[in-house]
């Protein structure tokens, strides 16, 4: 829209000055449209849209100051309106001002050349109002739909800006975000929290440049996501000579690190498939040879304790081979489709009168809406009841497992949590098949079992909980990501607010 385009009201009650400006206006190119009274005025405002309002501030029915209360009334955003008014009228000018008025042309109008540029002014200063709401809006709607977290956090810490991503990330509203104090640093990880705290302290001082950490972040379902953050030190100097706020990014990065560890794993698994079969045929036949030796020794010379110890040896290095050899050959499944939260609770159901014996009890948080697995169920079932059973054995009296179910992008996850009694000892050998061991027979073989299904068995201990956590892939990872449906979560609908940098010092 060009000003010589504009739709132009004029709300004078003398009807020889209405004409006369009026015929003005159609001249230099002005759609024009007329009103008598302020009454009138009001009704042609509503159904005509003008794009700028010509008004005397005498008028019947309703005086000029009634008509710019209403305007402003009228919501969205009225158009600009030029006063006319006589030279005793100062004062009403003032206050036509100060309710909203854009100019003033005193009445009578000796030069249309006047009228003109005063049109011209309001006209383009309301397009380039109109433009820079717009880019406001655009870059607004840009911000709320990234595939990333945005966030502004003010002076103390707490958020003045975040995008609706933050459902999506984290499981949590805009509304949730906005009103909890220190919201951001306390969804952190309590073992990174440190380092992200120091990293947005840092982010305050003036001379700081941006930096990012990779930290881990908490979902509102107890699930982990891994992130990196980037701090940006807001532009704008706060009154004290620090920076008044800190504008950031949270990028998820779970998927590439359980990619990372899917192929760790798998490296892992061929390197010590690879090692293991050739220890254990280097081993099998000079054990052969000593065995027989024992066995003619003992023979020969059924009092020697010595050749007693011998058989007694070769028999537990032969049952290590022999978990070896079971431990690299391949499960026999049997898949189909099957919820994981099913399997969890009939794991669950299976146990309870083995837990409540010993006064143990088994929490579960399980999500609704995952998807259902191509997996054997039996198999599934036999996992989760062994580590179930592993962290019944590590648990103190009263203590308590809590079971996890959890979707992240391309994975389905399941969590089992418990506070050991005791450190569990050589944390990164428990599903090797070397130990020896009741509470640790299955391990080996859940693990075996796991991967030959497609997924990961990791076992992580930190700060006095150690976690199980089961992996499966929502098909192969070189497809499309599958649909995320959208999670009930409890907690308000996404809110309008400001776009980042707004409500900041």
């Amino acid at each position: 829209m060009t000003d010589k385009k504009a739709k132009i009201l004029v709300v004078e009650d003398d009807g020889d000055v209405r004409r006369a400006v009026s015929l003005w206006l159609a001249g230099s190119g002005y759609a024009v449209v007329e009103a008598a009274d302020g009454r009138e005025g009001l009704d042609v405002a509503r159904r005509e849209k003008p794009d700028a309002v010509l008004l005397d501030l005498r008028l019947p029915v309703l005086d000029g100051f009634e008509v710019l209360a209403a305007l402003a009334r009228e919501g969205g955003e009225p158009p600009p309106v030029i006063v006319i008014s006589g030279q005793d009228e100062i004062a009403g000018v003032i206050q036509a001002f100060r309710m909203g008025a854009a100019d003033y042309l005193q009445k009578p109008i000796v030069s249309f050349d006047l009228l003109g540029h005063a049109l011209g002014a309001v006209l383009e200063r309301r397009m380039l109002s109109q433009a820079v709401r717009l880019a406001e809006m655009r870059y607004f709607n840009l911000v709320q739909n990234l595939p990333l977290l945005v966030f502004v956090l003010d002076a103390s810490g707490n958020l003045a800006f975040i995008n609706k991503f933050c459902r999506t990330l984290l499981g949590y509203s805009r509304g949730e975000a906005l009103t909890e104090q220190d919201w951001l640093l306390t969804r952190v990880h309590p073992d990174d929290r440190q380092r992200v705290e120091a990293l947005l302290r840092r982010g305050f001082s003036p001379r700081e440049r941006a930096r990012t950490e990779e930290c881990r972040l908490l979902h509102k379902n107890g699930a982990t996501i891994h992130a990196l953050l980037r701090a940006i030190p807001s532009t704008r100097p706060g009154s004290d000579g620090a920076t008044a706020a800190i504008e950031g990014i949270v990028v998820d990065i779970t998927d590439r690190v359980e990619l990372e560890r899917f192929v760790v794993q798998e490296e892992k698994l061929k390197t010590l498939g690879a090692i293991s079969a050739e220890v254990a045929h280097e081993i099998r036949n000079p054990l052969f040879s000593i065995a027989g030796f024992a066995h003619r020794l003992q023979a020969r010379l059924p009092e020697n304790r010595e050749a007693a110890i011998i058989l007694s040896e070769a028999r537990r290095l032969e049952d290590i081979l022999d978990r070896i050899s079971t431990y690299l050959h391949p499960v026999d499944l049997r898949p189909r489709q099957c919820a994981l939260n099913a399997i969890v609770s009939a794991a669950v159901d299976f146990l309870a009168p083995e837990f409540s014996a010993r006064g143990l009890s088994v929490a579960a948080r399980l999500a609704t809406g995952l998807p259902d697995l191509q997996l054997d169920p039996d198999l599934l079932t036999q996992v989760v009841t062994s580590l179930l059973r592993y962290a019944a054995g590590h648990l103190p009296e009263d203590g308590q497992v809590l079971l996890t179910s959890s979707r992240h992008a391309r994975f389905v996850h399941l969590d089992v949590a418990f506070a050991a009694a005791a450190p569990v000892p050589e944390p990164e050998l428990v599903f090797l098949p070397f130990l020896e061991g009741e509470e640790r027979s299955g391990l080996p073989l859940s693990h075996r079992i796991v991967k030959n299904m497609g997924g990961a068995l990791t076992f992580s201990q930190i700060t006095g909980e150690a976690v199980f956590t089961v992996q499966f892939p929502l098909g192969p990872l070189t497809e499309p990501l599958p649909p995320v449906e959208d999670a009930d979560w409890d907690g308000d609908e996404d809110e309008p607010g400001p776009a980042p940098g707004e409500g900041t010092a």
